[in-house]
């Protein structure tokens, strides 16, 4: 049986995985921060805090033939006129890129018998930054170019067992999908209403990855 490891498993895209995985046969290991979740979209559960080498080290342990990293944030919380937040702008940055450079810089370090893919969940939204986020976006763009960078070096250096894959998905349908709405006028929440109103499910999303 295959196993994959899903990080940001409760999320409407990591829980969409979790069951198309399942439903091919696939063992899965959903990752999450929340101190605990119930759901039929995983086999097991992995409460880790996704912030140190050691938490990137410990994905590895179940012995993956894939990684979904798919955990993020986005700013839900903006300051008077829409702002950032400094306090979560660190936050944002450790979710959205940071760590999941950590966890692919600790992917090549494995002996591999057999291939392993770690795919980082990307967005489209790094060749065209905006108000919607701005900070998710600039972690998105330094975990795109990250990847694309380093990920011939790890293939290389594996003797072609390891792929770091990104996957740039647009507007998934769901809560998330919503600037704040203190970022836009009257124009700007029209067009983003036509762009969530026909965006597809995470359930679309999770077949085409």
């Amino acid at each position: 049986m295959k196993t994959v490891v899903i990080t940001g498993i409760s999320g409407t895209l990591g829980s969409a995985m979790g069951k198309a995985y399942k439903s091919r046969g696939w063992r899965v290991v959903g990752v999450t921060r929340q101190p605990s979740l119930e759901g039929d979209f995983f086999d097991e559960l992995f409460v880790s805090p996704q912030k140190t080498i050691e938490d990137a080290r410990k994905l590895f342990e179940y012995d993956p033939d894939v990684v979904i990293l798919n955990a993020g944030q986005i700013e839900t919380e903006v300051g008077e006129g829409g702002i950032p937040i400094v306090e979560l702008v660190e936050s944002m940055n450790r979710v959205n890129y940071t760590w999941p450079a950590v966890v692919g810089a600790e992917a090549a370090k494995l002996p591999r018998s057999r291939p392993l893919d770690v795919i980082a969940i990307g967005s489209i939204a790094d060749g065209s930054p905006s108000c919607f986020g701005p900070v998710y976006h600039s972690g998105k763009i330094a975990l795109h170019y990250y990847w694309s960078g380093v990920g011939p070096i790890v293939y290389h250096s594996s003797k072609n067992m390891i792929r770091l894959r990104l996957y740039r998905p647009g507007a998934i349908s769901g809560k998330f999908a919503w600037a704040p709405v203190n970022r836009l006028n009257d124009k700007a929440y029209k067009i983003r209403a036509n762009r969530v109103n026909s965006a597809p499910s995470g359930d679309k999303v999770a077949e085409k990855i």
